[in-house]
């Protein structure tokens, strides 16, 4: 599976989750697990198009604030990651590992932490590989269908949960 492949699975998995949730709050750690994955698998994905080498133990984060380098990514395709992106996606990672790596502790996570990290994952996606592709034809037109699809679905959920705070 090529990794535009393993992006659009995530991205569609991530999709089916949102959809779950909140009737299914199972749903949730699938939710931020899928899209902690699909940000770090842009990311990869428009780092390598660029000719960057990843190291093979990056973190979550670490390889989005290499995106987010303009030495490393060009404007403009530098994924724009501020301090407050940067919070938020730090969240949705703890939220992710507390549920990956369970230490006697109930897992929960925030209405909160999904609005403002799930968002963060998306406009990731759709920078790196969709708005600002370091290469025109980085997914294929199909895929980009695929890609819009799942986006715009977590996007809905992320909309409803701001609508109900």
């Amino acid at each position: 599976m090529t990794p535009e492949t393993a992006l659009v699975e995530t991205v569609r998995f991530t999709a089916v989750h949102a959809g779950q949730y909140p009737d299914h709050e199972t749903s949730a750690p699938w939710l931020i697990t899928g899209a902690v994955l699909m940000a770090q698998q842009a990311a990869a994905i428009a780092l390598r198009a660029a000719g960057d080498s990843i190291p093979a133990q990056v973190g979550a984060a670490e390889i989005l604030l290499r995106a987010a380098s303009k030495d490393r990514l060009p404007a403009p395709f530098t994924l724009p990651f501020g301090t407050a992106a940067r919070q938020g996606f730090d969240r949705l990672v703890e939220a992710r590992n507390t549920f990956a790596h369970p230490r006697g502790t109930t897992w929960f996570a925030s209405s909160d932490t999904l609005s403002r990290g799930v968002p963060i994952a998306v406009r990731t996606v759709r920078h790196l590989i969709l708005v600002q592709p370091i290469l025109n034809d980085l997914v294929s037109p199909h895929q980009q269908d695929l890609l819009y699809s799942g986006l715009d679905a977590i996007h809905t959920l992320m909309e409803f949960l701001d609508a109900r705070d």
